[in-house]
């Protein structure tokens, strides 16, 4: 059985008594009204009738105040009296003659859908009570030859059909709760990866005199495909932004490896060699994932404020100088595992004090229209920034606006000024912020 015709058989009884009441009461109301309009339905006894429709209201009155956890339980004196009302208006329409026998399902539901065997005794003592309750009312057999026998099979067929619908949901509750268990494993698990990511991520700035570091990472979901990270050089910092194709805990078990591919080159001076070294695992351990990942990473010098860096098909990194202006660090080479067989280069800039590299993934841009002519707002932005962490924290502000479709990472390192560089190196402008998903 599927998990959603499961739900539908165990949401039958997980409904309020007054939402399965209301159909009842509708079709019994209606019932009056076609058996006073159509004159070939008769009205045997208009008083059965009338008591009828006064047990209906009973029962939906009751259904109101049966929704309360403590009274819940006390629900099915709603169905009860739906069999009695319908035995009233089979003596009240013909008794024998009544169309009106059909009515008895919703209650039988009612009571079948419920757990437990016993409900399949309730269902078929409601049952022979609605068809007895005419000759109570002093109906007789010589009058109704085949009533007895009518309503002994009528009884039978619905007891059946009782016994089949409980069994039905004691099986979907049994698969539904299976289910659920798998699916609050499934989230338990995905929290947890959720939070290794997080750990991941620096949790403190790089301690460089003289330059400022910031980040920030907001995962779409609970685990993404971003990551940015920084770690201690000789004589420098070395600095990644990475966007793993795709999203979720594919991606993001992808990017944890593309962090720890390029960590591992951190010895080695030329950024190239940490593509190559991603690539290489990419196509090699990853190659049936069909993975591959935009990369911008970098090697700061912090004696003269030499970046060298590489762009694996990213683009979306900013060079922002002090005097308000700023260019975009294109990038015409390929993503690291898109070709087993690419290459890239190097280039180098000079960070003057007060210039910053800020580097963001697409959905940054999504923030704004989704276009490359969105590079020129996150620019502005980090025009008007008086430090690293102002840009993270601009951006980290719009992302929090809205509900992102793909992750919003941004990474900024900034030369401080000369007459701030002694108290900007350690204090202010250092965090790392790193943002759990949304749900």
């Amino acid at each position: 059985m599927g998990v959603d015709a499961a739900r539908v058989l165990v949401g039958l009884d997980e409904l309020s008594p007054l939402r399965k009441q209301v159909p009842f009461a509708a079709l019994f109301i209606a019932a009056g009204l076609m058996s006073m309009a159509i004159p070939t339905v008769v009205i045997s006894n208009p008083v059965s009738l009338l008591v009828g429709l006064v047990l209906v209201a009973g029962a939906t009155v009751l259904a109101v105040v049966f929704r309360g956890p403590a009274l819940l339980r006390f629900a099915t004196i709603v169905p009860a009296l739906d069999f009695i009302a319908a035995g009233f208006l089979r003596h009240g329409t013909g008794e024998s003659h009544s169309i009106y026998s059909s009515l008895l399902l919703l209650p039988v539901l009612w009571f079948a859908s419920r757990p437990g065997r016993r409900y399949v005794l309730y269902a078929v003592l409601g049952t022979i009570s609605t068809v007895l309750i005419p000759f109570a009312l002093g109906a007789h057999l010589e009058n109704n030859p085949n009533e007895l026998a009518r309503g002994i099979f009528s009884a039978t067929v619905f007891a059946i059909g009782a016994a089949v619908v409980n069994e039905l949901a004691a099986r979907a509750r049994r698969h539904l709760g299976s289910a659920r268990a798998e699916a609050a494993s499934a989230a338990e698990e995905l929290s947890r990866a959720a939070e290794i990511q997080k750990f991941l991520l620096p949790k403190k700035a790089a301690i460089l005199e003289g330059y400022e570091t910031a980040g920030a990472c907001i995962p779409s979901k609970a685990v993404g495909g971003d990551f940015f990270d920084w770690y201690a050089i000789d004589g420098g910092i070395g600095f990644t932004l990475g966007d793993v194709m795709g999203k979720g805990a594919g991606a993001g078990m992808i990017a944890a490896t593309t962090r720890a591919v390029i960590r591992s080159a951190r010895n080695i001076e030329d950024p190239v060699t940490a593509l190559t070294l991603t690539s290489d695992c990419l196509a090699t351990e990853l190659s049936q994932a069909a993975a591959f990942a935009t990369l911008f990473h970098a090697r700061l010098r912090a004696q003269d404020g030499t970046v060298v860096f590489s762009d694996a098909g990213h683009g979306l990194s900013l060079l922002v100088r002090a005097d308000g202006t700023w260019e975009r660090l294109t990038s015409g080479e390929l993503p690291v595992g898109l070709m087993p067989d690419a290459t890239w280069t190097s280039r180098e800039i000079t960070l003057a004090p007060g210039d910053m590299i800020v580097s963001v993934s697409d959905g940054v841009l999504d923030l704004y229209d989704g276009t490359l002519a969105a590079v020129a707002r996150v620019g502005e932005l980090a025009c008007r920034a008086g430090s690293a962490q102002d840009i993270v924290d601009a951006v980290h502000a719009l992302a929090s606006e809205s509900n992102n479709p793909d992750d919003v990472t941004v990474l900024a390192v900034r030369r401080s000024e000369p007459n701030t560089a002694a108290a900007d190196g350690h204090e202010s402008g250092t965090r790392a912020l790193s943002s759990v998903s949304r749900t």
